[in-house]
């Protein structure tokens, strides 16, 4: 838990990655699991966009409708574009529901982060803590999904483990 990006964790990501290139077992590609808001600073920038290594970002924003997070601190589209400059390799995750109001938040918030130039892949994610809940609305978020184009992720945490991991 926890988002990796705040200040501390740019400078513990490069620590690490120095400490396992010293041990020789640099791993091929590293995910960064973000809420996309927190801006990058320049020694990680350069550290990530300069290493052979592939560095992703999983940006996973907040919605209103979901969360309850407010637009102004959870969707920063700004920021995440600024992530390209240490890659371009990402996705933009939405966590969802079958009501229409959050479809419409989500749309809006898609179209502020492409017109911010981020063109990364767009998946979805049902809402739901339990297996219950995620079995109830899976499959009309999928079709919704799929119909605008988007990709569908299951929350195979819950499927695995329900709610014993604190998801």
């Amino acid at each position: 838990g926890g988002e990796p990006l705040m200040v501390t964790g740019q400078t513990a990501s490069v620590g690490i990655y120095k400490e396992l290139e010293r041990q020789g077992n640099l791993p091929s590609s590293m995910t960064f699991e973000t809420n996309g808001t927190q801006k990058l600073r320049e020694p990680f920038i350069e550290w990530a966009s300069s290493i052979p290594e592939e560095v992703f970002f999983s940006c996973s924003p907040k919605l209103f409708t979901v969360s309850g997070e407010k637009p102004e601190k959870a969707i920063k589209p700004e920021i995440v574009a600024e992530y390209t400059k240490a890659s371009n390799k990402g996705q933009l995750k939405l966590v969802e529901g079958s009501a229409d109001r959050e479809w419409d938040e989500m749309e809006s918030a898609v179209e502020k982060f492409r017109s911010a130039g981020v063109d990364w892949p767009v998946w979805i994610m049902p809402t739901g803590a339990r297996e219950e809940e995620q079995t109830a609305g899976a499959g009309k978020v999928a079709e919704k999904a799929f119909k605008r184009g988007y990709n569908v992720a299951a929350r195979v945490h819950v499927y695995l483990f329900g709610n014993a991991i604190g998801t």
